[in-house]
């Protein structure tokens, strides 16, 4: 009380005593200033864990929201590489198809060649063997000898 008497001395040049009606008013301001503090600091500690509590509440929230879309874009994810692969898949099929219908076309003509060649080769190989069985019944095998070496007449 006396630091706040010569306060006031100093500031307005009033000297007050101790029952002044301004010291009243200035002990109840005190007290209503302190209850103030007091109530004030039991609002923001609330304050303090409301928002500590919408925080909590924000980051689940957050976490769920982004759990969600990361899910939704490993699925579209994994669709699209199922697609891509399915469609992939099916461009290589088809080369292969187109590979090898050309590869058994190729095999197909080589047989039907090496077919049409042995024919020839069997129908020459029987002409000459009648042409040399009918020489072996005539008995004039010597006469053609000369000309096929490689074949001997039958005795």
């Amino acid at each position: 009380m006396d630091e706040v008497i010569q306060q006031i001395a100093a500031a307005h040049g009033v000297v007050l005593s101790k029952d002044d009606p301004i010291m009243m008013l200035h002990t109840m301001n005190d007290h209503l200033i302190k209850e103030n503090k007091s109530a004030q600091q039991d609002l923001l500690d609330s304050f303090r864990s409301q928002m500590e509590l919408f925080s909590d509440q924000w980051s689940v929230e957050a976490k769920n929201h982004s759990d969600r879309i990361l899910n939704s874009s490993i699925v579209s994810s994994k669709a699209e590489v199922a697609r891509v692969m399915e469609e992939q898949s099916r461009v290589i099929l088809e080369q292969w198809k187109h590979e090898l219908s050309s590869g058994f076309s190729q095999v197909h003509n080589t047989i039907q060649a090496s077919r049409q060649t042995a024919i020839y080769h069997c129908f020459i190989h029987y002409v000459n063997f009648c042409r040399y069985y009918s020489l072996y019944l005539f008995n004039d095998v010597e006469k053609y000898r000369p000309i096929h070496n490689s074949i001997t007449p039958i005795n």
